[in-house]
């Protein structure tokens, strides 16, 4: 009895869920099901190429921008340096809002994606001292800079983000950091031509700079993370 002869005394019901039991099979083996996260991540790393990840498109390599933009805004400290770079974290913002925080711990824990957390903590930490400028801002009325409603969204967006990935602990961490860097105005003894960004004076007064201004609980008021996140919702 050959092949067909065989396949001729199958019932066809039989032989059709056969099939499609097989079909189903070599599906399944070449394409393994991947659980939410896994679609999620890939949905969030091909919206982040050329922005905040590398990538290949095609033939064609697409290079991470971000750290270009963010040392242009930095240098430039003015919404024409910062436009590019902030374009580029308000589309990062917009697209966690669809990546579940339950797989941050399985995202970040990727050494491929150790840009990720890095790539918040800059922007938190480039929001901050663009908004705090040159010099102490005056009071709390003057903590914003010259930041929009728009900044301000997508940095508190960045902040809560960074909490929900790193935890508070880090964030509490980060926020000192950036205290610890927050520049005091120049003193009138020191000539224009002797202002060296090394030698800059610091607001924030510690131990290790007792020539500070101002207490951590000034600092706090006059800085970005003194402000309400939830009117920037």
């Amino acid at each position: 009895m050959n092949l067909a002869q065989i396949i001729a005394r199958i019932p066809k019901p039989a032989l059709v869920f056969g099939v499609l039991a097989i079909a189903l099979t070599v599906i399944v083996f070449q394409n393994p099901l991947r659980d939410e996260c896994e679609i999620k991540t890939e949905i969030f790393l091909k919206s982040m190429r050329g922005i905040a990840a590398s990538g290949k498109i095609k033939t064609k390599i697409q290079f991470a921008q971000l750290g270009f933009w963010r040392d242009r805004c930095r240098d430039g400290n003015s919404a024409g340096a910062c436009e590019d770079y902030f374009t580029g974290l308000k589309k990062m913002s917009l697209a966690l809002k669809t990546f579940p925080t339950k797989c941050f711990a399985k995202f970040t824990e990727d050494e491929n994606n150790a840009w990720f957390v890095n790539s918040i903590m800059q922007a938190l930490r480039t929001y901050s001292m663009v908004a705090w400028a040159e010099k102490p801002p005056i009071g709390p009325g003057e903590r914003l800079g010259w930041l929009t409603e728009q900044e301000l969204t997508t940095f508190c967006s960045l902040k809560k983000t960074y909490i929900e990935a790193a935890g508070e602990e880090k964030f509490a961490g980060l926020r000192q950091s950036i205290y610890e860097q927050y520049p005091d105005a120049w003193p009138d003894t020191v000539p224009e031509d002797s202002r060296l960004p090394e030698n800059r004076p610091l607001a924030l007064k510690t131990a290790a700079n007792p020539r500070g201004t101002l207490n951590k609980n000034e600092v706090f008021e006059r800085s970005l993370f003194s402000i309400r996140c939830d009117l920037y919702q």
